[in-house]
């Protein structure tokens, strides 16, 4: 089944469950940002500067397709695919692994969106301030960590999905960024 195919069914049961009517665009703007939302909530819970990360990836997804960002609530659909992330995992993430496929220098962007994403959170906050004030003597290779297990978990979880190992390039790309986020 074509890219397009897919989309349009995946649009037809996402208006039905949402009771809402979504453009194409709209719909493939929810789509390319889905991955990024896993990856907020891999760690329990989506803190202040992920959301604003988030609401970045939409801006730039609307004026890439032409989208007014103010004309759609985006916090409500995040909000909504976020809480039923589970229902729309294996739907969402078989249509882009479609369009990667179709063009994939799209893998690059999904890269960046997945870092961006991860690096927007402050990992393992506990651990990252007992380090920071020395309130327990670091092991040797022991770093302060940007990107929490969780997230690294969520992120190898969606290469697998989709299909990085298709552009090896974009995945030394994100494995090149996700290097950098340890200081």
């Amino acid at each position: 089944m074509s890219y397009e195919a897919k989309l349009a069914a995946l649009q037809d049961d996402y208006q039905r469950e949402r009771r809402k009517l979504i453009s194409t665009e709209v719909m493939e703007i929810l789509l390319r940002i889905f991955p990024a939302v896993l990856v907020a909530q891999a760690d329990g819970f989506t803190d202040t500067t992920e959301v604003q990360r988030l609401e970045e990836i939409v801006t730039f997804l609307c004026k890439e397709k032409n989208v007014a960002a103010s004309a759609w609530d985006w916090t409500a659909e995040l909000r909504y695919l976020a809480v039923d992330a589970d229902f729309w995992r294996a739907p969402f993430l078989d249509t882009l692994k479609s369009l990667l496929h179709e063009k994939p220098e799209l893998y690059y962007q999904q890269a960046e969106f997945l870092y961006a994403t991860a690096a927007a959170s402050t990992g393992d906050v506990v651990r990252n301030l007992l380090l920071r004030f020395q309130r327990r003597d670091p092991l040797k290779q022991e770093k302060v960590e940007f990107i929490s297990d969780k997230e690294r978990m969520e992120i190898e979880r969606l290469v697998e999905a989709l299909d990085f190992a298709a552009v090896p390039e974009a995945l030394n790309y994100l494995r090149s960024l996700l290097d950098q986020s340890h200081a």
